[in-house]
This record gives C-alpha cells, structure tokens and sequence, in this order.
C-alpha cells in the first residue's frame, strides 16, 4: 500500500511539474499576443497561431506519417475541436480587449469550471483540500478582479471562455486514456486550422461586401505581426504539449490549483507591457491565490485517488 502511495505521489508530482512548464510557456505566448496589432481578426490570429503551431510539429509528420491520425474514437477528437477553438478564440479576446494582469486573473476562474466538471463527467474525487485549495484561490481572483465595480463586458467573454477551456481539458484527458499525446496535438492544431480559417473567410467576406450592414476591422500582419504570430505558434504548440502531458499523470482537478503560479509571472510581464502595479487589495489577492496553492501542496492532497 505504502509503495503504491509512493508512486502515485510521484506520477502526480510529474504532472504538476508539467502544468508549471505549460504555465510559463502559455504566460509568454499571452503577453507576445499583446504586441500583436489588435486591429487584426480574432479568428485569423487564431488560424496563423495553429499554422505555425502545426510547423512545430512537422517534424512528427516525419517519424510517424500518416499513422499519427490512427485513433479510437474521432467523434471525441471532434467535440474537443470545437470546445478548443471557442476556448482560443475567447482567450485571444480577452487578452486583446484587458490588461495583462486582469485577464490572467480572470483566466483562474478555468480551475473552478474544470474541477467541477471533472468531476461530473471524469468522476474525479476531489478531497476536501483540493475543494478548499480551488476556493480560496477564486477568493483570491475576485479581489483582483474587484467585482464591486464597473464590470467590463469582455469578463464575460472570459468567463464563457474557461468554461469551454474547461470542457477543452475534460475531452483532452478522456483522449488521453485511448490516444498518442502526438495524435492528440496534430488532430486538435489541424482542426483548429479548419475551423479558425472558416471563420476568418467569413469574417473576409462580411468586411468586404456587407460592412454597410455589420462594422468589421480587416487587418493582414505585417512583418513585425507576423514574426509575432509565429512565436505565439511555437510557444503555443509547445505549452498544449506540457498540458496535455501532465493529463497523462494527473487528473484536470488535481492540476487546476497549480496553474495560480501563472499569476506570479504575469505580474511583472503586466508591468512591463505598462500596466498599473497592482494595489492593495490586488497583492493581497495574489497572496491569497499562492497560499492556496502552497496549502495543496503542504497538506499532501497530491495522492489523487
């Protein structure tokens, strides 16, 4: 019994350590977006970032071919598609439309949606600490995010868009269990192509031919945009990989806490792209959120049974 606790500590420190990798590289891969022109579509920013995401991966084109495709069940590969392209295009959203800081926080939200709904649909146990763990960091978010005052209406959109990270990660784990990690990154980035480019065509059209009837921008990357994009791409691609890794040795509930760290990154990153520095009340919510995170840790709810 002890030896079998022993290595479900570890798988699931490995899967921690994995989600602080995603962390940081999903953390980078944001505050690039930020220097993206904001007049260029959401869905075409999308489109280019799974481009280059998907060049990242060429070279697993070669070593497996054509047998990276085999799965066992596309019509779950299909649902997580369309869950992951709201999710990015959402998230794309609001990182262009709110400061840094504040739509990291708001990011911390996914924690909550992803562990209730793993636990529904996963049937994950989630231990009294782990509850308390999420809470008190979404405690912690709210005093960031100062629901007391004007709301500005893209939090909604942030919040839709945990909710379907949420689903995102919940379809992810389930294909983790009967595909390849590399099946699963190849299917998702080439649907997300599919989907983000329709939507950008779409998008083309409205501004071309009925832009009396609805208001839209249509801005192509330039040079600078466009180096940009690629590096969203390649630190993108590489931070789904570092997720969906740590969903091989953790479930979505058990990993949800330690995405808080993402905040301590984005602080400084907030500041340098000339976001205010956070007040009071803002540093005692991240206080809160890394005391969650440590209390998980410290009370040893890592045997995620």
């Amino acid at each position: 019994m002890l030896t079998i606790g022993i290595r479900q500590l570890n798988t699931n420190l490995k899967g921690a350590a994995w989600v602080l990798l995603y962390c940081v590289t999903f953390t980078c891969s944001m505050s690039i977006h930020k220097m993206v022109n904001p007049d260029i579509p959401t869905a075409l920013k999308v489109f280019l970032r799974a481009c280059f995401g998907l060049a990242f991966f060429s070279p697993l084109f070669i070593k497996e071919g054509l047998a990276i495709f085999k799965s066992t069940n596309y019509t779950l590969h299909l649902v997580r598609i369309f869950y992951m392209s709201l999710a990015m295009g959402g998230t794309y959203f609001t990182y262009a439309n709110l400061p840094f800081t504040v739509a990291t926080s708001i990011g911390f939200t996914g924690p909550i949606f992803t562990a209730v709904l793993s636990y529904f649909i996963l049937r994950d146990r989630l231990k009294l600490g782990q509850w308390l763990a999420i809470f008190t960091g979404y405690i912690g978010v709210l005093l960031i995010v100062n629901p007391t005052g004007e709301i500005n209406s893209t939090i909604y959109v942030a919040i839709v868009a945990n909710i379907v990270t949420g689903l995102n990660l919940i379809y992810a784990r389930k294909l983790t269990a009967i595909d390849s990690r590399n099946t699963i990154v190849i299917v998702g980035n080439i649907g997300v192509i599919i989907t983000s480019g329709t939507w950008s065509l779409f998008h083309w059209v409205i501004h071309a031919y009925h832009n009396s009837l609805v208001n839209l921008t249509w801005q192509l990357p330039n040079t600078t945009d466009t180096l940009l994009l690629m590096g969203m791409g390649f630190l993108g691609a590489f931070s789904q990989v570092a997720y969906i890794t740590a969903l091989r040795y953790a479930s979505p509930g058990f990993l949800g806490p330690f995405e808080y760290s993402r905040l301590v990154i984005a602080v400084p990153i907030g500041l340098a792209l000339g976001d205010a520095f956070p007040g009071q009340q803002e540093i005692i919510g991240i206080l809160t959120i890394v005391g969650a995170t440590l209390y998980l840790s410290w009370k040893g709810r890592l045997n995620d049974k």
